[in-house]
Parts: structure tokens; C-alpha cells; sequence
């Protein structure tokens, strides 16, 4: 089966904003879907103490899918707004993913240098998020920040690959893949995507 390539800033949130809702994560939502998360990650996935820091470090680093029916909680998505010492380190293979040190996660109000997506869990219907997380992710803010991930499940990975993320063709970060913003080549101007 072909898959054919999207690009991720180009993702139209038109039809999942009528399915699913997303919202910054609070506390009680992070520890109730959690366990749904690990099995999903064969609980190759951070600490629930390591990733309330992280929802508390940055307050757009972890948010919760709702479903537009009925309000239920039904997935995770889950990112790193990497300071610049932790965008340096993603870029030489030194930041550890399940468990990062807060200095490579930027405080809320300090600079952003990259956003790493730390795991997303979007079973089904959940899946209708990801344009609106693109879509939150074309604000002035985060715009020109590069989006990188590991893609640590083959669904993950196909899906990635799906969005334009490129494999970083470094030895050093594997398993890294990247994906270039569409403002930073100058590709909103070209094509006529508005923000």
C-alpha cells in the first residue's frame, strides 16, 4: 500500500475540530490516562513523576484529547519544548528521552530552540488531534521551531514519515527524525498556506 506524503503545518483541523477537542493537560488528566499510555509504549515511557515535571516545566508540553461527544478523556499528546542546551543535546545524541534533565526543557516565558514530540497516544478516533496540535503549533510562537521525534513504535515512525519528517542522517541520534518548518522554507509565501 502507498502511503503518501503530508505536510504536518499543512494539516487541515477543519473536520477533527468537529470530533475531538484538545486543551493543556492538567495533573488529574495526565495521572488518569497514564497507564493507558505506558501499555501503549510497552511502558518504554517515562515515569508518571517525570512527566508531571515536564507538564509543569513548560504549559504547552503535554495535552489532553477529548472526545467531542461525550468529553472523554481518549488520548495524550506529549511534547518537550527543548531549551537550547536541550536542542544541542537532542542534536548530538544526549538527551535521554524517557527521562530528560530540566535543564533541556524550557520554562514557560523562556526561549524555545526546538520542540521535541515526546509521545503521542492517539488510538482511534484520537488520531483527529494531530491537525489540531498543528495547527496550535503555527502560532507566532512556535511557528519557525523545528519539530523533531524518535517515532519509538513502527505506527509511530510510519506516521512521521507520513507528515514529512525526515530521518536526521547522523550516527550519533539513529533514530531521530526531523521536520522542517514550512515558514522556515519560506513555503507559506509559495504555495498560499495562511497561518
Amino acid at each position: 500500500m502507498k502511503h503518501y506524503t503530508k505536510e504536518f503545518d499543512a494539516l487541515d483541523p477543519t473536520l477533527a475540530a468537529r470530533r475531538v477537542s484538545v486543551a493543556r493537560a492538567s495533573a488529574e488528566e495526565l495521572a488518569q490516562i497514564y497507564p493507558q499510555v505506558a501499555a501503549s509504549f510497552m511502558q518504554q515511557v517515562a515515569s508518571l513523576a517525570t512527566c508531571q515535571d515536564i507538564r509543569r516545566r513548560h504549559h504547552d508540553n503535554i495535552w489532553a484529547i477529548r472526545h467531542r461527544r461525550d468529553g472523554a478523556l481518549i488520548g495524550l499528546y506529549a511534547m518537550v519544548m527543548l531549551s537550547p542546551e536541550g536542542h544541542a543535546a537532542l542534536l548530538i545524541g544526549d538527551f535521554d528521552a524517557p527521562d530528560p534533565r530540566l535543564s533541556h526543557v524550557a520554562a514557560t516565558g523562556d526561549p524555545v530552540a526546538a520542540i521535541y514530540h515526546w509521545g503521542v497516544y492517539a488510538p482511534g478516533i484520537a488520531a483527529a488531534a494531530i491537525p489540531l496540535m498543528a495547527e496550535r503549533l503555527s502560532s507566532p510562537d512556535y511557528r519557525h521551531l523545528d519539530l523533531y521525534g524518535n517515532g519509538s513504535t513502527p505506527a509511530g515512525r510510519r506516521i512521521m514519515k507520513s507528515l514529512g519528517f525526515h530521518r536526521v542522517e547522523d550516527p550519533r541520534t539513529p533514530q531521530l527524525f526531523k521536520y522542517e518548518r514550512l515558514a522556515r522554507r519560506g513555503l507559506f509565501e509559495i504555495t498560499g498556506y495562511s497561518l
